[in-house]
């Protein structure tokens, strides 16, 4: 939400970043290069509270109204009001959860209203230390009304990084680091490791002295982003095969990534002439994990990762060849797996799924091959 109280939010804004009022505006604005590495965005703890950060979060969206509107209907807004996140809290109620997801409160205590309100705000991403951060520009712009830092690392994944790849916090079960999510690693490997984070995630919206990049963030929640990801086929043989080609499209890390149990569907059904499932093959394209017993605890690790990364993909669903003369109805889906419930991957309890394309391939006669693009 935007509580814009702009008087209190200018003032709070003022005494952490040197800033001044709009009507007290010097004639030019201070744009500070940094001589070393300015501070990235990162988990908690930032040096302030959550009241601090509430106020000057709103000065923020006083006068960038349409960016703040962007961001308040995104997840980084309701990262800590988000009931899939509350959900996963309550099984494995960790502080360094909490650290990226209320980032403006202390980690290791309950987390205040404001602090939960405001989620990952502008002041986030934005502000480090007593420093502004912004992207370095190659032409000189309008003059800001506080001082700037203007940071080539910040339209980097630097600026990403801190929050989207961790390790397992029970490092001193593993004995040496794992990671739990691996996205900045994944990019690293990728065909797109030039392209920063925002290339895809924080698009160019707007036109003319409007034109900025998005802060909706879109990502594994917005259908029409997730479907752009992969180009889709399937084909049958007659040995009773299916083929589903899988052709990441402008993807700059493994799909899917972050969370450790999203994952891909990929299936076929032939369907009978009573409209029924007679038979079938499922696969899922994930991390898949194995569990190990240390002491009291279970430690995760993986065991094989199938997940698309750069390159075209193939995955054979057999059918048995008796349902070569039936129609099969083909699927790939993108899934949000909110808990795996046992060790079967087919019992995962999901949070949500994007069908990403389907179809449906006619009966065969012996020695004909179908294909179909959706």
């Amino acid at each position: 939400m935007l509580n814009v109280h702009f008087s209190w939010g200018c003032a709070v804004l003022a005494a952490l970043l040197g800033a001044c009022a709009p009507e007290a505006l010097p004639a030019t604005a201070v744009e500070r290069t940094p001589l070393t590495a300015a501070v990235m965005p990162g988990p908690a703890p930032r040096g302030r509270d959550a009241s601090s950060a509430s106020a000057s979060n709103d000065a923020c969206a006083h006068c960038h109204v349409e960016i703040a509107a962007e961001w308040l209907h995104s997840f980084h807004a309701r990262s800590q009001r988000d009931e899939a996140y509350q959900r996963a809290f309550a099984l494995e109620p960790l502080p360094f959860c909490q650290g990226c997801h209320a980032p403006e409160t202390n980690a290791f205590q309950p987390v205040p209203e404001l602090a939960a309100d405001l989620g990952v705000g502008c002041v986030t991403c934005h502000v480090t230390n007593d420093h502004v951060l912004a992207v370095a520009r190659s032409t000189p712009g309008a003059p800001a009304p506080h001082a700037l830092t203007r940071s080539a690392e910040f339209a980097s994944t630097g600026a990403c990084a801190s929050c989207h790849e961790f390790a397992f916090p029970d490092v001193a079960l593993r004995g040496s680091p794992e990671l739990m999510q691996a996205t900045v690693a994944e990019h690293g490997r990728s065909g797109r490791r030039g392209s920063p984070c925002a290339s895809c995630h924080m698009p160019s919206v707007g036109e003319g002295q409007a034109r900025h990049r998005s802060h909706a963030f879109p990502g594994g929640h917005d259908a029409s982003f997730v479907k752009s990801g992969l180009s889709v086929s399937a084909e049958r043989d007659a040995e009773g095969h299916v083929h589903v080609h899988l052709t990441p499209t402008r993807i700059g890390h493994a799909f899917p990534t972050g969370d450790l149990f999203r994952r891909l569907e990929v299936s076929a059904e032939a369907v009978g002439s009573d409209y029924q499932v007679v038979g079938g093959a499922r696969r899922y394209l994930t991390r898949h994990w194995t569990e190990e017993r240390k002491a009291s605890s279970v430690v995760r690790r993986v065991a094989h990762d199938d997940r698309p990364l750069d390159a075209p993909l193939e995955v054979d669903l057999e059918l048995e060849t008796s349902l070569t003369g039936l129609p099969v109805a083909w699927r790939v889906a993108y899934q949000r797996v909110e808990h795996p419930r046992s060790e079967s991957e087919q019992d995962s309890v999901l949070e949500g799924e994007i069908e990403i394309a389907s179809g449906t391939l006619p009966p065969l006669s012996k020695g004909v091959s179908s294909h179909v693009h959706p």
